[in-house]
């Protein structure tokens, strides 16, 4: 092997050292966290609320609010992992509450597939986060929003607001 030739594969080489090493940081950094699930009122309510969310601090911020708000109200409310959605029978919910992240331009499958199967996104409210704030799952009405705590309040409002259309339904 020439000398130059040990000196390209040597570049390549740490070039895709360098790719693994920011995608392992990328994926550390920004990945979401498992959900624990909870439940909030009685089971036999005849209102239901199903919230499907990825845990960061921002989402929960934004979960906790919505919760606390309507934790006094005769409303059963179910708080699942995104990943959970494939279980999910959409008919058991007068309202579903889908908080995801976009990750490398895309919604996560699961919750994609969700939407896709439901087929009437009517009683289905997202909240669509990504770092610019302008992205949102394809084929529902989203809200889009930047991971911002100076905005859980507003975003939170914004919910309730169409949790209420989707529960008059």
């Amino acid at each position: 092997m020439t000398k130059r030739a040990r000196r390209v594969l040597i570049a390549i080489a740490a070039v895709a050292i360098a790719a693994i090493v920011f995608l392992g940081w990328y994926r550390i950094h920004f990945s979401m966290d498992p959900v624990t699930g909870f439940t909030v009122n009685e089971p036999s309510s005849e209102r239901r609320i199903l919230i499907a969310t990825q845990g960061s601090a921002f989402k929960d911020a934004v979960v906790a609010g919505t919760v606390e708000r309507l934790r006094q109200r005769p409303i059963f409310i179910r708080v699942v992992d995104v990943d959970d959605l494939a279980n999910v029978n959409a008919k058991e919910w007068n309202a579903i509450v889908v908080l995801h992240t976009i990750e490398y331009g895309k919604a996560p499958a699961a919750a994609q597939t969700f939407v896709d199967r439901i087929g009437d996104s009517r009683k289905v409210v997202v909240l669509s986060t990504s770092g610019s704030g302008d992205f949102k799952i394809e084929g529902v009405d989203a809200i889009s929003s930047a991971s911002r705590m100076t905005d859980v309040p507003a975003r939170v409002d914004e919910l309730l607001g169409r949790i209420e259309t989707a529960l008059a339904r």
